[in-house]
């Protein structure tokens, strides 16, 4: 009995590990300290949280979500959040800077999968996609590039016309 319970915990611990190696690795802060984000949400400390872009203005720097909230690095001198596996990168404009993945922490094939992801979601969000649906077929085309969602992104971005249309109807 006690060796049929730890050949199902050990195969539920493989599929969440594999369902997670599925996942498209985004850019995270660690919060150090307790802090509030400019939404009046509270993080506390060890939490980690997904960011797209870094943004400097006269409060200082912080780290935002793709059209969400941005929590701010420093509280007076004591930082209260850390990137931990991105690094600051080209300039988006009005102090904001994207967020790239670096491959020494991230990991080289992470790195290259968040890459993907966001020049894909660069080109969707070109043809008019909402930032939603973006992040959700981002992750079909490079978590799951052989399943039907997958494979009508690839049309789509070939130009199908009848594959775009497609994917309006399913989530803009």
């Amino acid at each position: 009995m006690k060796t049929a319970s730890f050949c199902i915990a050990l195969a539920a611990l493989t599929m969440a590990g594999a369902a997670d190696a599925a996942t498209v690795p985004e850019c995270m802060v660690r919060v150090l300290q307790p802090v509030t984000d400019d939404l009046g949400n509270r993080w506390d400390a060890g939490k980690l949280l997904p960011v797209t872009i870094l943004r400097r203005d006269a409060n200082g720097a912080s780290y935002c979500t793709h059209g969400g909230s941005c929590i701010p690095r420093m509280r007076g001198a004591v930082q209260v959040v850390r990137l931990t596996n991105c690094r600051p990168g080209a300039a988006l404009g009005h102090g904001d800077y994207r967020l790239d993945p670096d491959p020494r922490t991230m990991g080289r094939a992470d790195a290259k999968r968040a890459m993907t992801a966001r020049g894909v979601g660069d080109r969707l969000a070109a043809l008019g996609f909402s930032n939603a649906a973006i992040g959700s077929w981002s992750e079909d085309y490079v978590a799951h590039p052989d399943s039907p969602n997958g494979r009508l992104v690839a049309r789509a971005l070939a130009g199908s016309k009848p594959a775009i249309a497609a994917m309006r109807a399913k989530r803009s």
